[in-house]
């Protein structure tokens, strides 16, 4: 298995344009957030995992917590042009990150 860092890229590359829009769409409904990509190997490859947003709603909780970083990166990040990305991985770890490249425009919403 690769490196998280790996696989999260891998994730990205692989599905940025779907990525960004539903990022975007979410960013215009519920505000600042993550995309939050859940692996598992085991998953048949015809069975998809949906996407799913992760905003904070503690801010306090969440700048001191286990999360802090993420939290850091979903206050900073240009939901014009990037997405916070975060991979929850089968044992429970997540792995995040920002990613910049072509996000989807406004308009795709």
């Amino acid at each position: 298995m690769p490196s998280p860092g790996a696989l999260l890229d891998d994730l990205v590359d692989q599905y940025w344009t779907t990525a960004a829009r539903h990022a975007w769409r979410q960013y215009k409904d519920r505000g600042r957030g993550a995309i939050v990509f859940t692996v598992d190997p085991s998953a048949p490859d015809n069975e998809r995992t949906p996407l799913r947003y992760l905003t904070f709603t503690d801010e306090a909780a969440a700048e001191d917590g286990a999360f802090s970083k993420l939290h850091e990166l979903v206050r900073s990040y240009d939901p014009e042009r990037e997405v916070v990305v975060a991979a929850v991985l089968p044992d429970d770890r997540t792995v995040f990150d920002v990613h910049a490249d072509t996000p989807a425009p406004p308009d795709a919403v």
